[in-house]
């Protein structure tokens, strides 16, 4: 059975908050590291809000535009923003800052993403990655990719 909408909408809340979390405990473990390569965690939560704002909102708000006007499904490449423009901009913000920014951003996608109707759940798209996806398969890589970097924290 496929996951439920409000179900998904739950754990992308939950999903922001256990990375927070994890990046308030690893600057408090790990605040005298330095790891060549590796982002700190106010970075990490900067390109997560970054990813949320300039690809998934945006990617649902394509793939549901063709949906309605009954196009065809629109072709996304893997796109993410600059790894170093991203660790620029970010590395001298405050874990707190960066913390309500994620939080911030997430909720502006819930909000995206609550207003969808029964018939825009069903909007697809082609994607180089992830193939054939719906929106509740875009929000499972949501949830993938917000993994992803919380595994950076732990």
């Amino acid at each position: 059975m496929a996951n439920p909408p409000a179900v998904l909408m739950v754990e992308l809340v939950m999903s922001i908050d256990r990375m927070i979390q994890s990046a308030q405990t690893a600057q408090e473990k790990q605040s005298h590291l330095v790891i060549p390569g590796e982002w700190p965690a106010q970075v990490v939560l900067g390109h997560v809000s970054q990813v949320d704002e300039q690809v998934w909102m945006p990617r649902i708000a394509k793939m549901c535009t063709a949906f309605a006007a009954g196009d065809e499904p629109p072709s996304f490449d893997w796109w993410e923003p600059d790894a170093t423009a991203t660790y620029d901009r970010f590395k001298d913000m405050s874990l707190s800052e960066a913390a309500a920014l994620a939080m911030s951003v997430r909720t502006q996608l819930l909000s995206v993403i609550k207003e969808l109707t029964p018939e825009l759940w069903t909007a697809t798209a082609e994607h180089e990655a992830f193939g054939h996806i719906d929106i509740a398969g875009l929000i499972i890589q949501i949830l993938t990719h917000d993994e992803e970097h919380r595994a950076s924290l732990v």
